[in-house]
C-alpha cells in the first residue's frame, strides 16, 4: 500500500514539474488585426468611391457647360426671330399699296380703274 501512494506522489510531482507556465494572449477587441482580404476590400472600395466622385464632378461640369451652350443658342434664336420680324415688318411697309401708289405718282404714272380686275 505504501508503494502505491509513493507512485501517486511521484506522478503528481513529475506532472507539476513538466507543466510549463502557459502564455496568455490578451486580445483587445478594439484593435483586431486586418486580413489581407479586408485591406484589399477597403482599398478597392476607396478607389471605386474616388472614381465615382470624379465621374460625378466631371458630369456636373459637362452638364453646366451644355446648359451655357444651350442658353447661348436660345439667345441667338431669339435674336434671329426678332431680326426676322423686323424684316417682315419692313417688307410689309415697302410693299404697301399706299407707298407703291406714291412712288407711281412721283414717276408720273396713274392708275386706270377700268384695267383692274378683282378676283375672289
Amino acid at each position: 500500500m505504501a508503494d502505491s501512494s509513493a507512485r501517486n506522489l511521484n506522478y503528481q510531482q513529475s506532472q507539476q514539474q513538466t507543466e510549463q507556465p502557459k502564455k496568455t494572449i490578451v486580445l483587445n477587441p478594439k484593435s483586431v488585426p486586418w486580413t489581407a482580404f479586408e485591406k484589399s476590400l477597403v482599398v478597392l472600395g476607396s478607389l471605386i468611391t474616388l472614381g465615382l466622385m470624379i465621374l460625378l464632378v466631371s458630369a456636373s461640369i459637362s452638364a453646366t457647360s451644355a446648359q451655357h451652350k444651350l442658353a447661348n443658342v436660345e439667345q441667338t434664336i431669339i435674336s434671329q426671330k426678332s431680326h426676322n420680324t423686323d424684316l417682315r415688318q419692313k417688307i410689309g411697309e415697302l410693299t404697301s399699296t399706299t407707298r407703291i401708289n406714291k412712288i407711281a405718282r412721283d414717276q408720273g404714272l396713274h392708275l386706270v380703274e377700268s384695267n383692274i380686275r378683282n378676283v375672289r
